[in-house]
């Protein structure tokens, strides 16, 4: 199936998993499939000609695709980045990504999202509202990161596990993680203003 031949949500979902990979290309070029080894250091967001041509994309990736195709069907959708807030002076590399983008579509006054790069997660949940999908969707990475720092008998990071949640618009290719997480950060300080 292509693009061209997408007419509705489900044809979305089957395009994904025909298609695209969790993944993502390094600044060296090698491609990484599952697999989040120097992702702080090496990852760029890719353009989407690149995420099609190579089958893979991140979350960033994915759900921007997504987006793009429910406009090209006319179905309203938003993309939303969760995570734990890290300032312009984050600097640890080593650090595991703390990050999940997710879209959330809506059809006859009805919320649902679409997930298919969280591989434990595929497929497709209906919510009451645009803020009890947020809620619960929260949760789920929230506790992802308690239970791992449980398991590795961590104590609990400061300011606990809550996630930061905010709106984005596009995807600018080229972006390390780090400067999509301040481009995130920037779309907070403009509705704070």
């Amino acid at each position: 199936m292509g693009i061209k031949d997408i007419k509705n949500v489900n044809e979305i979902y089957t395009f994904m998993e025909e298609n695209i990979s969790y993944g993502w290309i390094g600044i060296d070029g090698v491609k990484h499939v599952n697999d989040m080894d120097d992702f702080r250091l090496k990852y760029r967001t890719m353009n989407l000609q690149d995420v099609l041509s190579n089958k893979v994309g991140t979350c960033i990736e994915q759900v921007f695709l997504m987006k793009l195709l429910f406009d090209k069907l006319n179905i309203p959708s938003k993309m939303f980045c969760a995570r734990m807030y890290e300032d312009e002076n984050f600097d640890d590399l080593n650090a595991k990504e703390r990050m999940h983008c997710f879209l959330l579509y809506y059809i006859n006054d009805n919320v649902y999202q679409i997930e298919h790069p969280n591989f434990e997660r595929k497929g497709f949940y209906e919510y009451e509202s645009e803020e009890d999908a947020i809620n619960k969707i929260v949760k789920i990475y929230e506790d992802m990161m308690r239970d791992e720092y449980k398991k590795k008998s961590l104590p609990e990071p400061l300011g606990g596990f809550k996630r930061k949640v905010t709106e984005f618009y596009e995807v600018e290719p080229g972006l390390s993680y780090k400067e999509f997480n301040l481009y995130v950060n920037s779309l907070d300080n403009k509705k704070e203003m």
